[in-house]
């Protein structure tokens, strides 16, 4: 779950370009390799190029074929070990179908939390 450099790959998903690019720099700073996207059609394809993914953060709302929620539960259900975190400012954790294990975050709280959240849930404490 980690490449040549010993980070582990992170899938992000958010459809705001400055929102991609500080939520991926935040990842970066915590030592993930980040491979960011804007729709989830795109993160699908990301996850099957992408085995040793350790995890994928997506917004709720994003542009594809599928919504965030959906995208969490089918990348759950292909890869049960996957750690998984919805992040929204618009919804709650009830707004969807949050897969067993997965956490939510709200985009406010994302500096702060995302990073450890990940580490906890990848067993990288």
């Amino acid at each position: 779950m980690h490449t040549g450099d010993h980070r582990a790959i992170i899938i992000l998903v958010e459809e705001e370009q400055d929102q991609r690019r500080v939520i991926a720099g935040l990842l970066d700073a915590a030592g993930f390799a980040v491979r960011a996207t804007e729709t989830t059609d795109e993160a699908l394809r990301l996850l099957e190029a992408t085995p040793d993914a350790a995890g994928l953060v997506t917004d709720a709302h994003v542009p594809g074929g599928i919504d965030g929620w959906e995208l969490a539960q089918r990348a759950r259900a292909r890869r049960p070990g996957l750690a998984v975190i919805l992040i929204s400012g618009h919804s709650d954790p009830s707004s969807g179908p949050l897969p067993e294990g997965a956490a939510f975050v709200l985009k406010p709280n994302v500096p702060a939390s995302l990073g450890a959240t990940l580490r906890e849930m990848i067993g990288e404490t």
